[in-house]
């Protein structure tokens, strides 16, 4: 911030020969360390009120709930306010709904209505931020509705993608492997000899390599489903749920 006073020459010459320069100067410093004092004294809204909003509001005015209409999870949204109107007079926390509310002294009415109630130095926080202006970023974004990460999604069978190469693929997830390649402009690699296959499958799914004499009855199994009804008894079989079930009890 620039110093609204005329300081002029401040070389030491300068002081000797008129002392009023000194005061000049001294003035200047002094105005200088007032506004880098008033900035420090500015409530960080990301560091300070945000995380008071998050703990103490978000749970009823943020992307899952919407209690009278009013979302608190942005500085915007706040503005905003619901059906009661603004939440924050920007410049007037005395006159804000949201201060009034977490100061009631009338349970009925005081926010918020779940867990305990905002303490001296929180309320004293948003206030301040508030008188300063309730700032937020420009570009703050609002809360994700938790209810569209996909794990809260119905699974949804995808369309199985065309792929040039459809020799290399043998089932649907082949076809995906496959586009990938293709959008990325590789080339699968061959099928792996029979006996690794089998040695692959079997440490997966039992952790165990197969016994000599289950390795000649595959390599001898000429029949299309030969290493389907392989997978069929390797997961029908105690190893395998013996084999993952440490993992779970590992866990645990």
């Amino acid at each position: 911030m620039p110093c609204l006073l005329e300081c002029g020459d401040l070389s030491p010459l300068s002081f000797s020969r008129d002392p009023r320069r000194l005061f000049g100067a001294a003035a200047c410093v002094l105005a200088l360390l007032s506004a880098a004092s008033a900035a420090d004294d500015r409530v960080d809204y990301e560091r300070q009120v945000k995380p008071i909003l998050r703990e103490k509001c978000f749970a009823c005015h943020g992307a899952i709930r919407e209690e009278g209409s009013l979302r608190l999870d942005t500085a915007a949204l706040a503005r905003k306010g619901g059906d009661s109107g603004s939440a924050i007079e920007p410049g007037r926390a005395a006159a804000s709904l949201l201060i009034e509310r977490v100061t009631a002294d009338d349970e009925s009415v005081r926010m918020p209505q779940e867990g305990t109630p905002l303490d001296a130095a929180q309320i004293a926080t948003l206030s301040r931020w508030i008188d300063d202006g309730a700032a937020g970023p420009a570009d703050e974004q609002p809360e994700r509705d938790p209810r569209e990460h996909w794990s809260f999604r119905p699974p949804a069978r995808p369309a199985v993608p065309v792929v040039r190469n459809a020799a290399w693929t043998s089932n649907p997830i082949d076809s995906f492997i496959a586009a990938e390649h293709d959008r990325h402009g590789l080339a699968g690699g061959p099928l792996a000899p029979k006996e690794v296959l089998l040695r692959r499958v079997s440490l997966d799914l039992i952790g165990l390599p197969p016994t000599r004499n289950e390795l000649h009855e595959f390599l001898a199994d000429d029949s299309e489903d030969a290493y389907t009804r392989v997978v069929d008894r390797l997961l029908a079989s105690p190893q395998h749920g013996q084999r993952w079930a440490r993992h779970w009890m590992d866990v645990w």
